[in-house]
Order: structure tokens, then C-alpha cells, then sequence
């Protein structure tokens, strides 16, 4: 579920293909989780002529960095395609 008062959206010019992050809620029941998304241009899907792996692992190692550096409690990051 997304709730646009937790959506804050911005770009990020310190890492190559990162383009966009910002914090979803999910919520299920009484349980709320906090999720980083991270907008990227990089092709996702490993069977494409396009992917590299090693360009993939950089934007997961940018992640999960801004999730460690964060002052909240990030339960999950979700990486996503920048959306045309």
C-alpha cells in the first residue's frame, strides 16, 4: 500500500542509475513496514542483453547503504524501474 504522506521523493546524483529514492509504508493489519524504493534505469531482468550485474549490485550496495544510514527503521528496500 502506498501512502503518499511518507512518499518523499529525491533524486540522487551521488550514484550512477539511481535515480529517484524515497520511503513507502506497507501496511498490513496492525503491522506497518517502512520500504526504501530506489528508482533506477538499469535493465532488471538478468535474461535481457542489457543487464549487468555488476552495474545491479552497485545500485543494491547504494541501497542498502541509505538504508543503514537512515534515522528509521527501514524493513525492506525495493529496487524499481524508472517508469517511462
Amino acid at each position: 500500500m502506498h501512502d503518499p504522506t511518507m512518499a518523499k521523493a529525491r533524486a540522487s546524483n551521488s550514484v550512477p542509475h539511481v535515480l529517484r529514492t524515497w520511503y513507502e509504508w506497507e501496511l498490513g493489519g496492525r503491522e506497518r513496514r517502512i520500504v526504501l524504493v530506489v528508482e533506477t534505469d538499469l535493465e532488471m531482468r538478468p535474461e535481457a542483453d542489457a543487464f549487468d550485474a555488476a552495474l545491479m549490485e552497485e545500485v543494491r550496495q547504494a541501497a542498502l547503504a541509505e538504508m543503514a544510514a537512515s534515522p528509521c527503521a527501514i524493513h525492506l528496500v525495493r529496487i524499481v524501474p524508472v517508469r517511462d
